[in-house]
């Protein structure tokens, strides 16, 4: 039958790493407590710091020799993007205003020649016609007669 604690074949070596870890912790505790061990773990950890480092280079001049976009360059575009976003926002708001002042032109442009058929007593096209207006009908300016004569 098994024994419920463990694998009997196991304990022979369990007992062994105990009696080593039994000798030798006295030494650890004295290398781990210098100064020197200190020493050499900031040191340690300075060089795998490092090499991470090289490792993330490594990768990013790989990552551009394949010609895929990397952080910086998606970062980049991001912001370009932004900027274009803002100026076309820009653009767009004059635009708007624009028309709104193009609408209120037409509007008075239209009431004008409104008063002044009723003061005529004309129709508003023929109105338009004599203040050099249209409304969607065509004239011909001075300087295309003068070309066809």
């Amino acid at each position: 039958m098994a024994d419920p604690t463990g694998n009997n074949g196991d304990r022979p070596y369990r007992q062994y790493l105990d009696d080593v870890l039994a000798a030798a912790s006295p030494g650890l505790e004295e290398v781990v407590n210098s100064r020197a061990f200190g020493h050499m773990l900031s040191q340690t950890a300075g060089n795998l710091v490092a090499l991470h480092r090289l490792g993330n280079d490594a990768l990013d001049l790989v990552i551009r020799n394949a010609r895929l976009a990397g952080r910086a360059d998606v970062t980049s575009l991001h912001r370009q993007l932004a900027r274009n976003e803002d100026k076309l926002e820009m653009v767009l708001e004059t635009v708007e205003r624009l028309e709104d002042e193009l609408a209120e032109e037409r509007r008075r442009n239209a009431a004008l020649a409104e008063e002044a058929a009723q003061r005529d007593g004309s129709s508003p096209a023929r109105a338009a016609r004599r203040t050099g207006r249209t409304t969607g009908t065509s004239s011909r300016s001075t300087g295309d007669a003068d070309q066809e004569k």
